[in-house]
């Protein structure tokens, strides 16, 4: 290939990058945000109901248990509703209404600030969907690697329409990069009480909880249909969702300290196609970064 080819194809490259950076940024469908916020990063965000249980002036979302007292109101669901119809009692964060083929979305404290006026709590910890397998000290635990329910956020997704869909993280300030993500057909329907206390994702505890589990966190109605360890802003995960059905996602932190250090905002990207997509082969993105660097040598040669 001479030069001027070796060019064109690294300019449709990274053309095609814009236009797919574009185009997962634009609005598109709704989001959806819980309005609970926390009072130290560590907690537990996503109570879908808080509750007195002491006779204090305010409400927790634990003592709620997820079922009983009031209602945290929504952004972006008629009059402030649960979303999707949501009844169960696990911990929520954020859903997404989807309607045709390529619509894309973002989820992320900046997508609710502009849209709504309020930024919700959108963070997870760096170790949540599966820790680095160490305690408070740094000695190695017995168990290995564990997920927790503490920090791992869960999110709604809902196609109109049959396609795929695909799933980038990153986080706002680069705390951690490397994100879990699991995938369940379907939401939780259990309406007893909910503890934010407890592990997952360990299938080296005593009782093994491996990471294809279905209804993780006490819930029921959730079938796990898959599951990735390695998604960042370019590894996505995909899946077919069906039309109408309703799919739960449960992410956090892989591979970064324990649940209650490293948490970090994230933006999680969704974009949609009719067909499975096709992985970009890394030696591209690497061709690319190369070109770029030859250019930017060249522009240096000749400003000398």
């Amino acid at each position: 290939m001479n030069k001027t080819k070796l060019a064109k194809a690294v300019s449709m490259i990274i053309a095609g990058a814009a236009l797919t950076a574009g185009a997962s940024s634009a609005f598109a469908s709704t989001t959806m945000y819980n309005t609970f916020t926390t009072a130290a990063a560590s907690d537990t965000d996503g109570w879908t109901r808080t509750y007195d249980s002491t006779g204090a002036t305010a409400g927790t979302g634990p003592a709620s248990q997820g079922n009983k007292g009031t209602i945290v109101p929504w952004l972006g669901t008629s009059g402030g509703a649960l979303p999707l119809n949501y009844t169960g009692s696990s911990h929520l964060n954020w859903a997404v209404q989807l309607g045709s083929t390529g619509d894309s979305a973002t989820i992320s404290a900046a997508d609710s600030l502009s849209r709504y006026g309020t930024a919700a709590e959108i963070d997870t910890g760096g170790g949540a969907w599966n820790d680095n397998g160490l305690n408070a000290s740094g000695v190695a635990t017995a168990t290995g690697p564990t997920g927790w329910k503490h920090q791992t956020d869960i999110g709604i997704i809902q196609s109109d329409v049959a396609q795929y869909i695909t799933l980038n993280l990153s986080t706002i300030s680069n705390t951690f990069s490397r994100f879990g993500v699991t995938v369940f057909d379907g939401v939780d329907t259990n309406t007893g009480n909910y503890s934010h206390h407890g592990a997952w994702n360990a299938p080296g505890a005593a009782t093994p909880a491996l990471f294809t589990k279905n209804n993780p966190f006490g819930t029921t109605g959730l079938t796990n249909i898959g599951y990735s360890d390695n998604v960042d802003a370019v590894n996505g995960y995909s899946f077919l969702a069906e039309a109408g059905k309703q799919y739960s996602i449960y992410l956090g932190g892989v591979g970064f300290s324990r649940w209650n250090t490293g948490v970090d905002g994230y933006a999680l990207n969704i974009s949609t196609s009719a067909t499975a997509p096709v992985p970009v082969p890394g030696a591209v993105w690497l061709f690319g970064s190369a070109m770029a660097g030859f250019a930017g040598m060249r522009r240096r040669k000749l400003a000398a």
